[in-house]
């Protein structure tokens, strides 16, 4: 708390050096009695600026947002603006007196816009709609309402920064960093995998490790796939676990604790351990943030050292609630050649999580729940559902559960669910039918995790949060 409130000190004392714009915001379609709607949505500021005839840069870390009660009155919270990557200068700019040795791409003062600097990306913040705005119908809530302000700077300089985005960061004419106006609480650790491994912290807890996998020079792997270890609820307890129970001959040694892989990529398969392998090739993107935590990784699915897939990983933690944490994954699969690739017909994939053995039905007394009511293997097994959650003893007197979410916008949803009493279950993509990626092609998949503190009572509500799609309409800026 002490973090936030220097940043929220420094930031008061750099206003007065902006020159400051609004837009106001209304939201719809939330599902009735959300508490924790995430809202993401593309901005320009650029347009805007170019709309209010202003010419000059944003600086990135001058924008805030605010929620507007029905009395009118603002409250600031967090907002997380991640930008589009911007292109380097033709020729390199730096304004009169800066060195040349500095590590800036370009360097501008105020009231200059460059016509190759287009300002625009992602804006994220998460919505918490008080009770007395739970009105409307069709179990949506009505409108809410937000303001935000952006700044450009009326002194000192903006600077392009060398690394991506390559984005632009204020200074004062001190040379004094503009203040974040909220601190990076969803943060990774370390930058360089360090062991082939990273960590994700919320506030300094550890929310999970994720291990890289093969790499694409190894050419007898250990481990066959990239994979998420320790999974920490939000109760500090590990919910995930490697292998299944009972199993002294390791037959189920693939099980990674939460993972992603398929049993039949052209045939070859990718679920066990004696298959293809899914190399880590890069990250293409880790950021921090008051919001959200976002990694995307670059893999490639290789049989031997043939490339079937390309895929695009984005793992998206979002900053932890006291009885829930969550976590999206996108996943991106296009063919590596000219040929194309069919899924064959499996229960084993694409998206599985194999729970701490004191959570299973069998060990633990622990319970399968789908979003049909439907309850453990005996009812769950090869089911069609929206969400399926598995949820059991964790501690002496406490209770917790991993969730698995379907997105209505994949494509068969609601998937199928391959589950068992003993503690795995899985989306099940190709339960019922082959699929064929033809080159060129992109199969995208979203699914969400959650993290939670009790039984499976709490997770539709979750789950209406993660499917529903508000409505964002902006309002014309104008100078504040």
């Amino acid at each position: 708390m002490l973090i936030f409130a220097i940043c929220t000190n420094a930031a008061a004392e750099d206003a007065g050096r902006f020159q400051w714009f609004t837009v106001p915001i209304e939201v719809r379609g939330l599902p009735r009695g959300a508490e924790f709607q995430v809202v993401s949505v593309r901005v320009d500021f650029t347009a805007w600026l170019a709309e209010l005839q202003f010419k000059g840069l944003i600086d990135e870390r001058a924008v805030r947002l605010a929620a507007i009660a029905p009395d009118g009155s603002k409250t600031f919270q967090s907002v997380q603006f991640l930008p589009d990557p911007q292109p380097r200068a033709k020729q390199r700019e730096l304004l009169p007196g800066t060195g040349n040795n500095v590590s800036y791409l370009a360097e501008y003062g105020p009231g200059v816009a460059p016509s190759h600097l287009a300002q625009a990306g992602e804006l994220a913040w998460i919505v918490r709609p008080p009770k007395s705005n739970d009105v409307g119908s069709g179990g949506l809530s009505g409108a809410h309402r937000f303001e935000l302000e952006f700044g450009s700077p009326l002194d000192g300089s903006l600077v392009q920064v060398p690394f991506p985005p390559q984005n632009v960061r204020g200074f004062d004419p001190a040379a004094k960093a503009t203040a974040v106006a909220d601190f990076p609480r969803v943060q990774i650790h370390p930058q360089w995998a360090f062991d082939r491994q990273i960590e994700v912290e919320d506030l300094g807890k550890l929310v999970f490790g994720y291990h890289l996998g093969p790499d694409l020079r190894d050419a007898a792997p250990s481990l066959r796939r990239p994979f998420f270890y320790p999974l920490i609820g939000p109760d500090g307890v590990p919910l995930t676990e490697f292998g299944k129970p009972h199993d002294p001959t390791g037959s189920h040694a693939h099980h990674y604790s939460l993972w992603v892989a398929h049993a039949l990529v052209n045939g070859k398969d990718f679920w066990s351990e004696k298959g293809g392998t899914i190399a880590h090739e890069n990250f293409e993107l880790m950021e921090d943030g008051p919001v959200f935590s976002r990694i995307i990784e670059r893999n490639r699915w290789r049989d031997g050292g043939k490339d079937l897939l390309r895929e695009r990983r984005t793992i998206t933690v979002f900053q932890s609630q006291e009885p829930f944490r969550l976590i999206e994954i996108e996943i991106e699969l296009t063919p590596a050649s000219s040929t194309a690739v069919t899924f064959g017909k499996t229960s084993f994939g694409f998206l599985a999580a194999r729970v701490a053995q004191s959570m299973t039905v069998f060990d633990g007394g622990g319970e399968i729940v789908n979003a049909n009511g439907k309850r453990n293997e005996q009812q769950a097994h090869l089911q069609r559902a929206a969400w399926l959650d598995q949820s059991g003893p964790i501690a002496p007197g406490k209770w917790g559960g991993v969730a698995l979410f379907d997105s209505p916008a994949n494509p068969n949803f609601p998937t199928v669910w391959h589950c068992r009493n003993d503690g795995w279950a899985g989306a099940s993509f190709n339960a019922e039918q082959e699929s064929t990626l033809r080159p060129g092609e992109t199969l995208r998949l979203r699914y969400g995790i959650l993290l939670h503190s009790g039984n499976a009572s709490v997770v539709q509500r979750r789950y209406a949060e993660f499917s529903a799609r508000p409505e964002v309409a902006f309002e014309k800026p104008r100078k504040k």
